[in-house]
């Protein structure tokens, strides 16, 4: 389950794409035209199946649309085109849904966040130094049980969230608790356990009686027990051709990513966000939506299931999704009313389309500069030289990156990466920390002059645990 910002505009692959399946739209027509073929042309350039786009200007809905196949051809099946009414995964979006039904606790006086994790699970470790305001903050210290943008193995076995969480919380932790931001997944798993014990439901059956009836949303999907047939989930391993690819297993969702939806209803929800005026008081839509302070004076840059900062003189709230086969992206202008979001059945894409859309709605966005690793650098330079030789060492690569590289998936790598040679600079264009990894993403030329996105994932003893291709635009 992903983190803002996503990966770039990727992958170059030709579709055939079905007529847009439209829902509603007040936006000119001029505007919907362009917005239509600049989506539809993104969707190409990446090999995205498919995707659904909202949009909402001045506090209402005025664009809902489903582009391309929520299934491919394949198997003797044939495709079946995009609508706007399927349920596409939301992954990490489903946390501020989570962080709404911890307030509304609040304000029945059932929970506190400042009381220790231990209130309610004193058996696990280090429950007594671990607020549930650390939880849904991000600085509990609490290490990742899902960094990487692939499914690992042991998410793809049925387990109970409380097993989940009893495993990873056993884990040292990576900071002291309050002294640092990062991303994990495992305090908004923590945190739905914690309101099923407080209510005695299940996280989804509270979620739905208190949170999503009470917002006016329908047509939200518990992924844990009843995930869709379609859309059907897609990977793209380099440039090669989607894979379907097997969704995460029963119990390994819970609070950090549960929730499938129609795009139509996030866009409801984004004018719930921004108008503060249902399921929770205004006072703790604030909450949510502050950052917290850390011990040397830095702002954290998140809140209670929402990223906030700004670009380009406004205010963003924003927070993007990851699940197996599926990525996503909501990005709201709170000042304005405005938000933009993206829902795709592949690993692509979102990041690109939300830009896209923003350069027709909205000013270009500007970028920053970034310090380099020479460690990982030069790991990323003898791991794609070994690639293209169909030669790669075994302990340049960490054992869950080792576990997705089956023969076909090391084939669609090498097919992609042979015509660009040897990468001759590496220019970082991020860098970050979570799940006790640290993250990158490079622009690299190639001796052939072609540019492409590198971006993923290095483990702390140097080996690497995820390599992303994107294109350059």
């Amino acid at each position: 389950m992903r983190l803002f910002p996503l990966r770039a505009f990727t992958g170059i692959l030709l579709l055939c794409l079905p007529l847009v399946a439209q829902q509603e739209s007040s936006l000119p027509a001029a505007t919907q035209q362009q917005l239509t073929e600049t989506i539809k042309s993104v969707l190409t350039a990446t090999g995205t199946p498919s995707a659904q786009v909202g949009i909402v200007q001045h506090g209402n809905v005025v664009f809902a649309s489903a582009f391309g196949d929520a299934r491919l051809a394949a198997d003797g099946k044939p495709a079946v085109p995009a609508t706007p009414q399927m349920a596409y995964g939301i992954g990490s979006i489903s946390k501020q849904f989570t962080g709404v039904a911890v307030m509304l606790l609040v304000e029945r006086g059932q929970l506190s966040l400042d009381a220790p994790v231990s209130t309610w699970f004193p058996e696990l470790a280090h429950s007594h130094d671990i607020t549930l305001r650390n939880l849904l903050n991000q600085v509990s210290g609490y290490e990742d049980y899902y960094t990487e943008d692939y499914l690992l193995p042991e998410l793809a076995q049925p387990t109970s969230s409380y097993e989940l969480v009893k495993r990873w919380t056993s884990h040292p932790l990576n900071f002291a608790p309050g002294t640092r931001w990062q991303y994990s997944n495992t305090n908004y798993v923590l945190t739905g356990l914690i309101i099923e014990k407080v209510t005695g439901q299940p996280f989804f059956q509270f979620l739905k009686t208190n949170v999503l009836d009470p917002a006016g949303l329908s047509g939200v999907v518990d992924l844990d027990t009843n995930r869709p047939a379609i859309p059907v989930g897609y990977q793209r391993f380099g440039f090669a051709a989607p894979r379907a690819v097997q969704g995460e297993a029963k119990g390994t969702l819970s609070g950090a990513g549960q929730l499938a939806m129609p795009i139509s209803q996030l866009m409801k929800w984004d004018t719930v966000v921004m108008h503060r005026a249902l399921v929770i008081k205004p006072t703790s839509w604030q909450v949510l939506q502050s950052e917290v302070a850390l011990p040397d004076g830095s702002g954290s840059g998140y809140g209670m299931g929402f990223f906030l900062g700004a670009r380009d003189s406004r205010r963003i709230i924003q927070h993007s999704g990851g699940l197996s086969g599926f990525t996503s992206l909501n990005q709201l202008y709170p000042e304005s009313g405005n938000a933009i979001a993206v829902l795709t059945n592949s690993d692509t894409a979102t990041g690109a389309l939300v830009s896209a859309i923003e350069a027709i709605l909205f000013a270009p966005q500007a970028a920053g500069a970034v310090a380099s690793n020479p460690a990982t650098e030069a790991l990323l330079k003898k791991v794609v030289s070994q690639i293209e030789a169909n030669k790669l060492d075994p302990a340049l690569i960490a054992p869950n990156l080792a576990y997705l590289l089956t023969p076909p998936v090391l084939a669609d790598y090498r097919e992609s990466l042979k015509p660009y040679g040897d990468i001759t600079a590496l220019e970082p264009l991020r860098a970050y920390e979570r799940g006790g990894m640290d993250g990158f993403a490079y622009k690299a030329t190639f001796s052939t002059g072609e540019q492409l996105r590198l971006s993923g994932y290095v483990t702390k003893d140097g080996k690497l645990d995820q390599l992303m291709l994107g294109r350059i635009k």
